[in-house]
C-alpha cells in the first residue's frame, strides 16, 4: 500500500521516525489529531481541519502558531502528491511539540459501506470536552471491540444519543435530517457540517437538536472516511439502514465535494 510520511517536514522513506521516549504523546496519549481524505488527490477541507487541530491543540496546551498551520497546510499538499491515487491522510500532534503527517492510498469502499453499532452509556469528562479530538481513545476502542460491532453510540446520562467512538450520528425522523447538537458532548465533525449543508442546499429539512434513542426511518454514522454509512444493525438487532433521505444528502455532499476538488 502507498504510503508517505513526515516528521516535523522531514520525510521518512521507511515509515519510520523516532520521537523522545519522554514525549507525552507515549508517556500521557497527550496528542491531538485530525483525518482528512482527498477528492480528486486535493485534501478536503483543509482549512475546517486545521481550525478544529488548533482548536483541541490550544485547549491540551500542545503548540499551536500560525507558522505551525502553515507547515502542515504545504506537508498535507506534498504528501497527497505523492500517493497516485486518493487518500487518507493523518496529522498528529505531539504533547511533546513534534507533527507527523501521513498519507495512505485510500479504500474507498468504506465510504458508504454498512456499519453494525452497539449502543454504551459515556458521560464525557468536564475537563476534556467532547469537542476536543484526543488521541486517548483506547476505552472508545475497547468498548467497539468487546461488543463485536463496527462502533458504539454512545448513550449520555440524560437518555440521548451523542456520537459515535469515531463518527457522528444521524437519523432521520419524519423526513428531517437530523444530528445531536454541538453543545460540548460531540466532536463537530467536518463532514457532519459538510452533510447538513447539502441537506439544506436540496431542500431536505435538518434540525440539530438531542437525539432520544427510539424508532427512525434511516439511522447513519458520518465520518470522512464512511461519508454517511447506514446502520444494520443496533445492539444485536437489525437498523433501519438507509433510505431516499440519506441517498439523496450522500449525493449532494459528493457533487459538492468534487466541485471543490475541481474535478
Amino acid at each position: 500500500m502507498p504510503q508517505c510520511f513526515l516528521l516535523d517536514g522531514a520525510p521518512c522513506p521507511d515509515g519510520r521516525g523516532a520521537l523522545p521516549l519522554d514525549d507525552t504523546a507515549l508517556t500521557l496519549g497527550m496528542a491531538v489529531f485530525e483525518t482528512l481524505r482527498t477528492y480528486g488527490r486535493r485534501p478536503f477541507g483543509v482549512d475546517t481541519h486545521l481550525a478544529r487541530l488548533g482548536a483541541s491543540a490550544r485547549f491540551c496546551d500542545i503548540a499551536w502558531t500560525d507558522a505551525i498551520a502553515g507547515s502542515i497546510r504545504s506537508e498535507l499538499a506534498t504528501v497527497a502528491a505523492a500517493i497516485p491515487s486518493e487518500s487518507k491522510l493523518n496529522v498528529l500532534l505531539t504533547g511533546g511539540g513534534h507533527r507527523i503527517v501521513k498519507a495512505e492510498d485510500l479504500d474507498l469502499s468504506r465510504a458508504g459501506a454498512p456499519v453494525r453499532v452497539a449502543t454504551r452509556p459515556w458521560a464525557p469528562s468536564p475537563w476534556l470536552p467532547g469537542r476536543v479530538k484526543h488521541t486517548s481513545r483506547m476505552a472508545w476502542v475497547l468498548a467497539a471491540r468487546q461488543a463485536g460491532v463496527d462502533e458504539v453510540i454512545w448513550v449520555a446520562p440524560d437518555g440521548v444519543w451523542t456520537e459515535a467512538n469515531r463518527s457522528n450520528v444521524f437519523v432521520v425522523r419524519g423526513g428531517v435530517f437530523c444530528t445531536p447538537p454541538d453543545d460540548g458532548r460531540i466532536l463537530q465533525g467536518v463532514t457532519r457540517d459538510a452533510m447538513l449543508a447539502a441537506a439544506l442546499g436540496i431542500g431536505v429539512p435538518v434540525c440539530e437538536d438531542p437525539l432520544p434513542a427510539g424508532p427512525c426511518e434511516e439511522l447513519y454514522l458520518c465520518s470522512t472516511l464512511k461519508e454517511l454509512a447506514p446502520v444494520v444493525e443496533i445492539d444485536g438487532y437489525p437498523g433501519p439502514g438507509g433510505g431516499p433521505v440519506g441517498a439523496a444528502v450522500l449525493a449532494e455532499f459528493r457533487r459538492r465535494a468534487r466541485v471543490m476538488a475541481g474535478a
